[in-house]
């Protein structure tokens, strides 16, 4: 359990100035004035930390930023993530043997882009890198709007294509004399040219999705090394299928199938936690329940390990703020302020830098249905913070409404669930204190009025 020192009377002009401009839900203003000399902050609670594999519950389907690629590290172990999109025609209905061999507007070349929206490596020096990019196409049908980490859909066994690309998230390309933003390119060859221009006319974009119901593309390393992780933007006007073909003047014109809303997508993830920090519950990580603890100082044991892409997240337990609430003997009037406070660990900062630490980490809470939800400062509160803080290497979240609706009844836990943000676009993740940290402890402050 983790204890800290009650702390003494606050200089009366900070706390005026900090409390007022910082966050318009204190109430200070109906404080009376008489009362400014009694204010405390507390922060000796009882906090439990767990950390939970997220896996499973996450869903992935239709968002527009995705990840393609894999990484390994000692700590949060191996993810490999794939992406399983449909495709769909930019135009209402379409005849395709206009673009045949011996047409006029004959098709020349078909190709996979998609817009890179950055990447995720370790030495953040490195801007390129070569992987094996395969492309399959999907033969089984996507059947639903929600589709999870773990689900697929059968595909055809024999790639599309298959071949070593370098993957280049920072570098601009030059298409037809044109540069462009950075971007995945790929041909995808004679074959599959083919199988478009010879596939007649569609009445209707539902009518394509039924002759080609879409495609499953990996990435994976050529050199062992799994450590690159490419960010994607699948409604970038760059990103799509285009069809290459000359006009009646010897142009250069393409026809575009595109990734947008009206079709289905979702990223399909792989973990294999065996040998990392957080292997405790590789076995069972199907189970909601599974968890680490973070409130022993033993170890790694002291630890809370967040981390995007399904990996994991953590529960905070507060347990006797109630208990203090009830039976304190400080005439406790009200919260001016409560500030979540989790320290990053030190070694991991050394080790790893900040650089793919999570940009904000976002507090929940659970409804009456079991369901994770904002709390109400993440939701409701310009000033919530959840960004790192450089000074004091650390991560703040204001948490005043939250616990204010706790102790009034408005809400039946104080649990507070840590997950980071874009944790469906981003590979990032981060080891933080926890509560029973043996120097700088994760905690909550209080500041209160008597």
């Amino acid at each position: 359990m983790f204890r800290a020192k009650y702390l003494l009377i606050l200089l009366i002009p900070f706390f005026l100035f900090s409390c007022v401009d910082e966050d318009s839900m204190l109430g200070m203003g109906l404080v009376d004035q008489s009362d400014m000399l009694n204010v405390k902050k507390y922060s000796d609670f009882d906090i439990s930390a767990y950390v939970y594999h997220e896996g499973d519950s996450l869903k992935t389907s239709n968002y527009r930023y995705m990840t393609l690629g894999t990484y390994n590290d000692l700590v949060f172990g191996k993810v490999k993530t794939s992406i399983y999109t449909q495709v769909s025609l930019s135009s209402t209905t379409m005849d395709f043997s206009s673009y045949a061999v011996g047409q006029s507007n004959e098709a020349d070349s078909i190709v996979l882009s998609i817009a890179y929206n950055g990447m995720f490596v370790k030495d953040t020096n490195v801007e390129q890198k070569e992987m094996k990019i395969e492309v399959f196409e999907v033969s089984g049908i996507f059947d639903t709007n929600e589709y999870y980490t773990y689900s697929n859909i059968d595909c055809n066994p024999i790639p599309i294509m298959s071949k070593n690309i370098l993957v280049s998230p920072k570098e601009s390309v030059v298409v037809l004399g044109d540069t462009l933003a950075p971007q995945l390119r790929l041909n995808l060859g004679g074959d599959f040219l083919q199988k478009i221009v010879n596939s007649g006319s569609f009445s209707s974009n539902d009518d394509f999705l039924e002759f080609f119901k879409g495609i499953y593309i990996k990435l994976s390393p050529v050199d062992g090394q799994d450590d690159m992780i490419a960010y994607l933007d699948m409604f970038s006007s760059n990103s799509g299928i285009m069809l290459y073909y000359q006009d009646n003047n010897n142009q250069t014109q393409k026809y575009n199938f595109i990734f947008d809303q009206s079709t289905n997508r979702f990223t399909h993830i792989d973990y294999d936690f065996n040998g990392s920090k957080i292997a405790n519950f590789s076995s069972k990580r199907k189970s909601s329940n599974d968890s680490i603890s973070a409130n022993d100082s033993i170890g790694d044991r002291s630890k809370i390990y967040l981390a995007t892409l399904g990996i994991s997240r953590a529960k905070l337990d507060i347990k006797d703020l109630m208990q203090w609430y009830t039976d304190s003997t400080q005439s406790l009037g009200m919260f001016n302020q409560a500030m979540l406070v989790i320290p990053v660990d030190e070694q991991y900062i050394a080790t790893y830098g900040t650089n793919n630490i999570p940009a904000r980490i976002i507090c929940y809470t659970k409804n009456s249905e079991g369901q994770l939800i904002f709390i109400n400062d993440a939701f409701t509160s310009e000033s919530y913070l959840g960004t790192y803080d450089q000074a004091s290497q650390s991560y703040r979240m204001r948490i005043t409404s939250h616990l204010q609706n706790y102790l009034n009844g408005n809400i039946a836990l104080s649990d507070i669930y840590l997950i980071p943000d874009s944790r469906t676009s981003t590979a990032n993740r981060v080891v933080l204190n926890g509560p029973n940290h043996l120097t700088k402890p994760a905690k909550i402050e209080i500041i209160y009025t008597r």
